[in-house]
């Protein structure tokens, strides 16, 4: 299938977002689902539409959600898409998203598939990327000295504050324990681990600071 007046219609909504949900997440998450059905199967059309276009109704990135759904919905109607097909998109996207480590139950291999593909690109190298960019958006500090403890000449994590580094541990160290299929599980432990690696580092470096 060409998908180009998706890329295209992607592009247009979201090539101006600073948040780490810019069109090129689109395409990451559409090359994790790629990898993901090549060996789970499910519906290559849905699954690919669906990753595409699964930030054009975030309320973090549009006021007005129930507009962004009516004209995605009308921009699927107008590519030629069957209503079921629509309506399988529709719930995929207004269904997957992380909503405080809470799994809400899916109802198909297709969405399952979606969601995994979306939470890799929030961990690994890209996760710290979008981590960072994302706070930077927001005015947050990485961290604050409230999230470090110092103890014995270690330097490690104390509690949560409202900061980048934060979320580390209220979402994205807690992703892997969340994937769904068996192939992303194999992807998102790899990237754990670097997030680990990159904390490890991170704490190191900050042990050379005076409190």
């Amino acid at each position: 299938m060409e998908y180009t007046a998706i890329e295209r219609f992607v592009v247009a909504e979201l090539s101006k977002d600073h948040s780490g949900h810019n069109h090129q997440h689109a395409e990451r998450v559409v090359s994790n689902a790629k990898q993901i059905l090549r060996r789970e199967g499910g519906d290559e059309k849905i699954i690919l539409t669906a990753a595409w276009l699964h930030d054009c109704i975030d309320k973090k990135l549009y006021p007005d959600v129930a507009g962004q759904i009516s004209k995605v919905e009308q921009f699927l109607e107008a590519q030629g898409y069957r209503s079921d097909e629509v309506a399988e998109v529709m719930y995929i996207i207004q269904n997957i998203s992380y909503n405080k480590g809470e799994n809400r139950p899916l109802t198909s291999l297709n969405a399952m598939i979606v969601r995994d593909a979306d939470r890799l690109d929030a961990i690994g190298a890209m996760g710290i990327i979008r981590t960072i960019e994302y706070g930077a958006a927001k005015g947050r500090l990485f961290y604050d000295n409230d999230n470090i403890k110092r103890e014995g000449g270690e330097v490690g994590w104390n509690h949560p504050t409202d900061t980048s580094l934060s979320h580390f541990y209220e979402k994205l160290l807690k992703l892997e324990s969340l994937m769904h299929t068996p192939t992303a599980k194999e992807m998102a432990k790899e990237r754990t681990e670097f997030l680990h690696q990159f904390l490890a580092e991170f704490y190191k470096e900050l042990g050379d600071e005076t409190p």
